[in-house]
């Protein structure tokens, strides 16, 4: 028993190093809209002569409540905080901004204002810092998302494959993994070209986000191959959701797919699920590999489990 709570105060210090770190791509996008329309000015009254309600401004950018502040002094200053903290930050900053251009008798600007507060006011135990926020975007979709398809990355696959495999061992909350492979695609490529290929694997994608949750991790893990966390889904659902992408994907008509064996671009899936008696990520891995495997191995176009009485 005392080596169990040991694993499992080791993973819940793991969960707490890693943190929240990485931006996904919608919370990208979102910082993105910010900057691009200028809701930070906005909001602050930098560049109207009144403040718009933050009610006002949600409407206008389409964005629900629950993560609005936490932008906003994210896409200020690169400090990420919980939404609550956030808001009484962002109300105590505007504050700061009115004396400090009272007493300059000019506008004193929400980056500028915003930095004083966190350095002379709160002086909270980080470094603030203002950058450009398009050059920063851009570097920071780069570092997550696969170039040519924008689906994540293998770093930030990497990164959430971990996260949900430590919160699983400590919380004992089930989530599943899909490796997809499309099948044939060296003969697609070689008969239609690259460009032509590469654009197979960005309607792929495609697909895959139309089919999938906005909960799910969609990654390219390399080539053809790609991988779906499922965060919450035991095997059954993971396997609806596998056999869904499979329909979808064989329904889609890509260009020339009729000169492939078998007439149609297809995929062939491995779906596996977190169980108390796997050690690793990389055990999933090597398991939702080897269901892949036996889906192609089986005549492909078709999706496969890994199920726990079976040997690697």
């Amino acid at each position: 028993m005392d080596n169990i709570n040991k694993s499992i105060e080791s993973d819940e210090a793991q969960l707490s190093e890693l943190g929240d770190t990485n931006l996904n791509i919608e919370e990208i996008d979102n910082l993105k809209k910010l900057t691009d329309k200028k809701l930070l000015e906005i909001a602050s009254g930098d560049i109207l002569d009144h403040i718009f309600e933050d009610e006002v401004l949600l409407e206008q950018i389409g964005k629900k409540p629950g993560s609005y502040y936490r932008d906003l002094i994210f896409a200020l200053i690169q400090i990420r905080l919980p939404e609550d903290e956030a808001k009484r930050d962002w109300k105590e900053i505007l504050k700061h901004k009115y004396l400090l251009s009272e007493k300059l008798d000019r506008n004193v600007g929400i980056h500028v204002a915003s930095l004083d507060y966190y350095t002379n006011i709160k002086k909270r135990n980080f470094s603030p810092m203002i950058v450009n926020a398009r050059d920063y975007y851009d570097t920071a979709s780069r570092a997550i998302a696969d170039e040519l398809t924008k689906a994540y990355n293998r770093h930030f696959f990497d990164d959430e494959f971990k996260k949900l495999f430590l919160q699983a061992r400590t919380t004992g909350k089930p989530f599943s993994l899909i490796m997809l492979d499309l099948d044939h695609f060296k003969i697609f490529n070689d008969l239609n070209g690259h460009i032509q290929g590469d654009i197979a694997l960005i309607e792929a994608v495609r697909i895959l986000h139309a089919v999938c949750s906005q909960d799910d991790t969609v990654s390219r893990y390399g080539g053809e191959e790609f991988t779906i966390l499922l965060p919450s889904q035991p095997l059954n659902l993971a396997l609806k959701t596998a056999e869904h992408i499979r329909q979808a994907i064989y329904d889609y008509r890509f260009i020339n797919e009729q000169s492939l064996p078998g007439g149609r671009l297809s995929a062939s899936l491995g779906v596996t699920t977190y169980r108390d008696d796997v050690n690793s990520p990389q055990d999933m891995l090597i398991e939702a590999d080897v269901a892949l495997y036996r889906a192609k191995n089986s005549g492909r176009n078709r999706v496969k489990a890994f199920l726990s009485d079976q040997t690697l």
